[in-house]
C-alpha cells in the first residue's frame, strides 16, 4: 500500500508541474513631473529602455506560474502577486514581487518586465534574480541586483551597481561608473568619465575609460584593460 502512494503521488507531482499558466498586465503612468523611477522587482527578467517623446511609463508584466491551471490564474495572482505602479511626490515606483513559500512542492512563480520610460529620468533598481537589460537613457542609473547577467547600455549619466553573481556588459556610459561585484565576467567598453572596479572574482576586459582606471579590488580572474586616459590605480 505504502508502494502503492508513492506510486500515485509521484505521478499528481509530476502532472501538476507539467503545466504552466501566465498572465499579462500592462501598467501605465504619466511621466509629468516625474524626474526618477524606482523599481522593486524579485524573480523574472528586466528589461527598460529610454524612449524618445514618450510621456508616460508603460510597464509590460508577463506572470508565469508552474503548477497552477490557467482557470485558477486569476485568483494566484489576487492572493499572491504583488505589482504596482504609483507616483509618490514625483517618483514613479514600481513594485513587482510574489510572496515567497506559497507554492507546495517547490512550484516556480515569475514576473517578467518590460518597461518603457522617457528617454530623460533617473533610475534606481532593486532586482533579485534574473536577467537585467537597461538603455538608452539619459540620466542617473543605480542598481542593486542578486544575481543574473546584465546588459547596460548607452547611458547618459553615471552608473552605480551593486551586483551579487552574473556576467555585466556596459557600453557606452558618458559619466562615472563604480561597480562592486561579487562574481563574473565584467566587460566595459567606453566609460566617459572614471571607473571604480571591486571585483570578487571573473574575468575583467575593459576598453575605453575617459578619466581614471581605480581597480580596488581584483579577486581573482584575468585582467585586461586598454585606452585609458587617466591613471590607473591598484
Amino acid at each position: 500500500m505504502k508502494t502503492r502512494a508513492g506510486v500515485f503521488a509521484a505521478i499528481f507531482l509530476a502532472g501538476s508541474l507539467a503545466y504552466s499558466a501566465q498572465e499579462v498586465k500592462v501598467l501605465k503612468l504619466p511621466a509629468a513631473g516625474v524626474d526618477k523611477l524606482e523599481i522593486d522587482c524579485g524573480a523574472g527578467f528586466l528589461k527598460v529602455h529610454g524612449v524618445e517623446g514618450l510621456d508616460s511609463i508603460e510597464v509590460n508584466a508577463e506572470i508565469r506560474a508552474d503548477g497552477v491551471g490557467q482557470e485558477k490564474m486569476n485568483k494566484f495572482i489576487q492572493d499572491h502577486v504583488k505589482l504596482t505602479l504609483e507616483n509618490r511626490g514625483g517618483r514613479a515606483v514600481l513594485t513587482s514581487a510574489v510572496k515567497e513559500n506559497i507554492l507546495s512542492f517547490s512550484r516556480d512563480a515569475v514576473i517578467d518586465l518590460t518597461v518603457r520610460i522617457p528617454k530623460k529620468m533617473d533610475l534606481r533598481v532593486d532586482d533579485g534574480s534574473g536577467a537585467i537589460d537597461i538603455g538608452d537613457i539619459i540620466g542617473n542609473l543605480d542598481i542593486e541586483d542578486g544575481s543574473g547577467e546584465m546588459r547596460i547600455e548607452n547611458i547618459q549619466g553615471g552608473l552605480k551597481i551593486d551586483d551579487g553573481s552574473g556576467s555585466i556588459e556596459l557600453r557606452g556610459i558618458t559619466g562615472d561608473v563604480a561597480i562592486d561585484d561579487g562574481s563574473g565576467s565584467l566587460t566595459v567598453v567606453d566609460v566617459g568619465g572614471s571607473l571604480t572596479i571591486d571585483d570578487g572574482s571573473g574575468d575583467i576586459d575593459i576598453d575605453g575609460v575617459g578619466k581614471d582606471l581605480i581597480l580596488e579590488e581584483t579577486g581573482s580572474g584575468g585582467l585586461h584593460f586598454r585606452n585609458v586616459k587617466g591613471q590607473v590605480t591598484k
